[in-house]
């Protein structure tokens, strides 16, 4: 049959790939069928664009979310994105990314108990980042689980495509941590949660290209509904301890089709589906409807036949539907069933395998090796960069989430990384950000430094890095700039974490971040956890006694920094010595543990003066500077520390392997800069000025 290019495009599907079905098919593949490889064979499901460079260059698993181990207690995190969907429809968007990336969570049998997010906005107060932070606070307060960090970035170049990416973490005993590969013949697929409706519909697809203002993407995106995600959460939690439960997996991007047949997949096992058993919410569905709706709130696992029972009477004790709707098979087969009818029969393989489109394009990124200077006053470019929305105050941000909720945030949203408790004086230490001005000059280099710089807020808050995830963002890989700089992110990525010798744990990636020929900057996340001995003996973030000696530890003479929040994208990325700065967190780690830092913050936007100032007014004590150190300029792994006075020579001692430099002295009313005073208040007004926006 002639299928009309609108209709492929709707699907985001090309003619040769649907040329490439019928050959490997050997027929042409009827409705139902071609709607399952729309969305099976989409970027979003298939990562066409990255499978194969990610496989190659990192050790991830298949699971839904990452790992790492603080004895027998696991930390399941991940990071997604929901950049599409916020776009259209910014409110619901957020709120349903936040659902998505939580079931990621509890389907390692985790209890999720921290939430952050990375967010890229044009500029402060539009109708996508009110939508987007009510998006995020509504969903997150009502669920219970705590927003406690991450970033809020601005620039133009995010005016048509936001980023959203958010980043679960939850706990997870041995006993208890599930895996999403299927076994046994026989076994039943049973899904627990709401009832399927027609919200969602191709929302794998609508995320796999660009955003088309002429077409009404509004159906794409999901609705969510706070407390039944509550009510799953609980219901998973009690699933997962039943010794009957062998699989699970949540329904995000596909629904029931993605879920289900990339289960059986990672099982090696074949998959028929009954579709007349999904409980509805809507009348007249077709079979491709049912199977492709993103509705949200709902999860599917794997039990074993005859204990179906189980399961449906911890679903009914939460008011949640369940329904056996399939069950795995000896055949290679993926067979869908409607009141007997075969809908569709395909090979599994085929469904879950789409054409590899990955490109590895070579292009030279330039550094400099020359280093600024400053001279002259910092009073106005200071109370600019303190302004900045991107600098300045978050507090009208933070303050709308419940980040208290559970009981085991130990360090407020507003420090360099969030604290977790987890168990006795065990906590963990949270970050998430990137830096698109940085990757946009020098994807390689960049990304190296936006690793670092999430590193260096976690050791900051007395942690240290155990596991890393991400999130890549990037415009249409099918144009070679964008496939080159995803190309390099992977290639620095991989440097990165070989020098700090730190695993990535697992990643997510969205493309097609273009609206109207506009490509978003190359803009990849990197979240970090880390662990932390003892919570009661964390450094503070801002300064905190007269007379006490301040440092700056890591590069002294840096070289100019084109992407510097002062320098607004000139010039080149600097040149940098990694395995300095991996000396240089090493080092921050050893004083931190050996409790010779009062109060440690990293220097990051804005440079050193930036961080001084923001320790002088997170206390409101004033600090006396003294230093040839650039002012503004931008390096990664460097701190400022406060060091307990008389402890200074042992301080030294202990950090003679690094750069540092002993830039000056806490106390006064005012923040002096090489003898130029500035008051307190003058600083606090400059960087609250986000705030009076409300």
């Amino acid at each position: 049959m002639h299928i009309p290019q609108e209709k492929l495009e709707k699907m985001s599907m090309t003619r040769d790939e649907y040329e490439r079905i019928v050959n490997l098919l050997g027929r042409e593949p009827n409705e139902t069928e071609l709607y399952i490889f729309s969305a099976m064979w989409s970027e979003h499901c298939g990562y066409k664009h990255s499978k194969k460079l990610i496989k190659e260059h990192f050790r991830v698993s298949d699971e839904n979310a990452g790992i790492v181990w603080l004895s027998d207690i696991g930390i399941a995190f991940k990071v997604e994105s929901h950049n599409h969907p916020c776009a259209v429809e910014p409110f619901q968007g957020a709120a349903t990314g936040i659902g998505g990336i939580i079931r990621d969570i509890i389907a390692m049998g985790a209890k999720p108990i921290a939430l952050l997010d990375s967010l890229h906005f044009e500029k402060p107060h539009d109708h996508i980042y009110e939508g987007v932070i009510s998006g995020i606070s509504v969903y997150g307060n009502s669920i219970g689980v705590p927003t406690v960090g991450g970033e809020v970035r601005f620039d133009p170049a995010y005016s048509k495509n936001p980023l959203v990416n958010v980043m679960a973490v939850g706990i997870v005993g041995r006993e208890n941590l599930k895996t999403s590969k299927a076994q046994g013949v026989g076994n039943s697929v049973v899904l627990v949660g709401s009832k399927t409706g027609r919200d969602g519909l191709h929302g794998a697809s609508f995320a796999s290209r660009k955003i088309d203002k002429t077409i009404n993407d509004r159906p794409s995106v999901q609705v969510g509904d706070p407390f039944a995600e509550k009510r799953l959460i609980e219901a998973t939690m009690e699933i997962c301890k039943l010794d009957c439960v062998i699989a699970v997996q949540d329904m995000g991007a596909a629904g029931i089709l993605s879920s289900t047949t990339e289960m059986a997949s990672h099982g090696k096992l074949g998959l028929d589906l009954f579709i007349d058993r999904v409980p509805l919410r809507e009348e007249g569905m077709k079979p491709w409807e049912i199977l492709l709706s993103e509705s949200q709130e709902r999860m599917v696992f794997l039990v074993k036949k005859g204990h179906e029972g189980e399961i449906e009477k911890i679903a009914r004790k939460w008011e949640l539907d369940s329904a056996k709707i399939g069950e795995t098979t000896s055949s290679t087969e993926f067979r869908v069933f409607d009141k007997k009818e075969l809908m569709a029969s395909l090979p599994l393989s085929l469904v879950t395998n789409p054409p590899d489109l990955s490109r590895e394009i070579e292009r030279e990124y330039s550094t400099t090796a020359e280093v600024s200077k400053w001279i002259g006053p910092i009073e106005s470019e200071l109370l600019c960069l303190l302004s900045n929305p991107t600098i300045a105050s978050k507090k009208s941000v933070y303050e709308r989430y419940d980040h208290t909720v559970g009981g085991r945030t130990i360090k407020a949203p507003k420090s360099d990384a969030a604290i977790i408790h987890i168990a006795d004086s065990k906590g963990i230490a949270l970050s998430l950000g990137g830096n698109g001005k940085y990757t946009a000059l020098n994807p390689r280099e960049g990304i190296k430094a936006v690793l670092f710089e999430a590193c260096t807020n976690v050791i900051a808050s007395g942690g240290k890095p155990l596991g890393i995830t991400n999130c890549m963002n990037f415009g249409n890989p099918e144009v070679d700039e964008v496939a080159a700089q995803f190309y390099a992110t992977i290639k620095g990525l991989e440097e990165g974490v070989k020098i700090l010798g730190i695993p990535i744990t697992g990643g997510n990636v969205s493309f097609y971040n273009e609206s109207e020929g506009e490509q978003i900057p190359p803009t990849p996340v990197v979240g970090v956890v880390g662990v932390v001995k003892n919570i009661y003996r964390i450094p503070k973030p801002d300064f905190t006694r007269k007379g006490n000696p301040i440092y700056m530890i890591g590069r002294l003479k840096v070289p100019h920094n084109g992407a510097s929040m002062y320098s607004k994208r000139k010039g080149f990325f600097p040149t940098v010595d990694w395995k300095a700065c991996s000396r240089v967190l090493n080092t921050v780690m050893r004083v931190i543990s050996m409790e010779l830092a009062v109060s440690v913050h990293d220097v990051s936007d804005g440079g050193v003066a930036v961080a001084c100032a923001e320790m002088a007014m997170g206390s409101m004590m004033g600090a006396k500077i003294s230093t040839d150190i650039h002012p503004f300029e931008e390096y990664p792994a460097r701190f400022i520390v406060e060091v307990q006075k008389g402890r200074e020579g042992e301080f030294e001692a202990e950090i003679n392997d690094v750069e540092f430099a002993r830039i000056g002295i806490v106390g006064g009313d005012d923040f002096i800069w090489n003898g130029e005073r500035l008051s307190l208040s003058s600083l606090k007004k400059a960087y609250e000025s986000l705030e009076e926006f409300e």
